[in-house]
């Protein structure tokens, strides 16, 4: 009997072996499993994985790289510059009669927290207008960053002199410098609210505020309470601690030991709080005997609250 004549019967198009897809996905598959679950992977120069893909990658990484290098847009190269425009040396004004004037550069030293009243420009608050943090830093170098100049808020005061007074309105002035301060920036504070509130201790917020407003008006206080309302008017020394208070809130500004973190380092928070001492001082003995007023303080301020005004004559030990 002949053979039967195959061509006969129908042939499938592919004969292949029922495993020869799962062999072919195999073949396709170019990553490892390293490279699937997230881990780590093998250098492009091992043949294994998707190698020409990494080598591509890393051959645009390096170009970038070298592109934000040669423009200056590294993020190293970039704290390195806004550390030399706001560390930038400069000049405190000398008092050689020993009394403080107006538009003379001063520094602010607190007296609990060590540190001298600097502004952050890359610490950016929202107010109405552009506004910077202030904090404490313990860089006792004059720089742009740490030296302010107080100007004086209105001619018809009552005082015929350029001489600074207790009681007298005054504004704290930090010049421009670097490229996000586009003008002067005054010291500024404003009600706690929802909104605006210092970012640890929740007191009253200071800022560096671009405008002359009503909120950056201030008044340096004689420290010591019992003799503050003797001492109204008279001319504030160079070098000597004062208490600097806040026109429209009446709040004190201070600074404490609250950790602050910023691009210089470790600072302390800046806030208007008054931090007045807690023992008894017979406020109505006073009155009934005819010594004192109720509007007179006669709690003592605590530390946070006194700040010794440093020119490059008084103030520097």
């Amino acid at each position: 009997q002949s053979a039967p004549d195959i061509s006969a019967f129908p042939i499938a198009a592919h004969s292949a072996s029922p495993f020869a897809g799962a062999r072919s996905s195999e073949a396709a598959m170019q990553f490892t499993p390293q490279q699937l679950t997230g881990g780590p992977r093998f250098h492009h120069r091992t043949r294994i994985g998707n190698w020409s893909e990494d080598q591509e990658l890393e051959e645009i990484r390096l170009k970038d790289f070298l592109a934000q290098k040669e423009g200056g847009h590294l993020r190293v190269t970039a704290k390195q510059r806004q550390l030399e425009e706001c560390l930038r040396p400069e000049q405190l004004s000398a008092s050689h009669d020993g009394a403080l004037r107006f538009g003379q550069k001063v520094m602010l030293l607190n007296q609990q927290s060590k540190g001298y009243l600097s502004v952050n420009p890359y610490d950016e608050v929202t107010k109405d207008y552009a506004a910077i943090m202030l904090t404490t830093t313990t860089r006792q170098e004059p720089s742009v960053r740490n030296v302010l100049i107080i100007e004086r808020v209105d001619e018809n005061d009552g005082f015929d002199d350029d001489v600074v007074h207790y009681g007298q309105n005054v504004r704290c002035v930090i010049m421009p410098f670097g490229e996000r301060m586009g003008g002067p920036t005054y010291m500024h504070s404003e009600m706690v609210t929802a909104l605006a509130a210092a970012k640890f201790s929740r007191h009253q917020e200071v800022t560096a505020l671009a405008a002359p407003t009503g909120e950056t008006k201030w008044q340096f206080l004689y420290p010591d309470v019992n003799n503050r309302l003797e001492m109204e008017g008279e001319p504030v020394p160079a070098g000597s601690p004062v208490t600097i208070r806040h026109v429209q809130t009446g709040s004190f500004l201070a600074s404490d030991e609250i950790p602050y973190q910023n691009i210089f380092g470790h600072e302390m928070e800046v806030h208007c709080f008054p931090y007045f001492s807690l023992n008894k001082t017979q406020n109505l003995v006073g009155e009934k005997k005819g010594d004192i007023t109720g509007d007179v303080a006669l709690r003592r301020h605590g530390l946070p609250n006194i700040w010794t005004v440093r020119t490059a004559t008084h103030g520097g030990d």
